[in-house]
């Protein structure tokens, strides 16, 4: 699944890209924007954008602007200026983009675009982060933060590797595991997902984290788990 966002205050232009990509037969969420303030707005409550496509030229906060705010939440997100009349700039280069696409471009250029585009992706595809609330205050914990998460009272509590600290969340723990199964979390239990990267041994009961934390892992569950371990393993040695 590629989470995309599209930031152009023309309509038709946004349907002409989601077509394109659509059309690549690729897992997509598309988020769309029809101006810069947009989509800073929304991406307060965003995890991930693996791709953002942004028009250079349009009214209220510009192209550039709006790259450079982005850029302070999502540093390592792909980034394609669009444009219709403007030429890149030293200030256009300064967010770091990808490519710098230009409307005038016939659909088969456009589409060889996108194809190296989502080649790119591929290669970098951006972790997803997770948002936890902590005295009242919103927290970014990226996935190499958590070492499990687990059902609460309302919603889930999500449990970092590090000095054992907790945030809390209001999604449910399914929601979590539709979004990271192929980020590398897998059910030990029906209350728990447990990121395999931190744990270094699954016995027939329990797992143990590399920080010395210890969990059940259910009857139910044992084979399942103990399979998308070596699957992990497996994986990251290839790496």
């Amino acid at each position: 699944m590629y989470h995309i966002g599209i930031c152009d205050d023309d309509p038709i232009f946004i349907k002409y890209i989601k077509r394109l990509f659509r059309e690549e037969q690729c897992e997509i969420e598309f988020y769309e924007y029809l101006s810069g303030e947009a989509l800073i707005q929304d991406m307060q409550t965003r995890e991930t954008y693996d791709l953002l496509v942004l028009d250079v030229q349009m009214p209220g906060i510009d192209g550039n602007e709006t790259a450079k705010r982005f850029r302070e939440q999502f540093p390592n997100t792909l980034l394609v200026f669009c444009s219709g009349v403007c030429m890149p700039t030293v200030e256009s280069f300064e967010a770091t983009p990808y490519r710098y696409w230009l409307k005038e471009y016939t659909e088969e250029h456009l589409k060889q675009e996108i194809e190296g585009v989502l080649c790119k992706m591929e290669k970098s595809k951006v972790q997803p982060y997770l948002i936890g609330k902590k005295e009242n205050k919103l927290v970014k914990l990226s996935t190499k933060q958590i070492a499990y998460i687990s059902i609460a009272k309302r919603g889930t509590v999500l449990h970092c590797i590090e000095r054992k600290e907790s945030f809390t969340s209001q999604k449910r723990l399914a929601e979590f595991y539709e979004q990271l199964k192929n980020a590398g979390f897998a059910y030990a239990h029906n209350s728990y997902i447990v990121n395999l990267e931190h744990v270094i041994e699954v016995g027939p009961k329990e797992l143990e984290f590399v920080n010395g934390e210890r969990l059940t892992i259910s009857r139910a569950r044992v084979k399942d788990f103990k399979k998308a371990f070596a699957v992990h393993l497996s994986q990251k040695y290839e790496r």
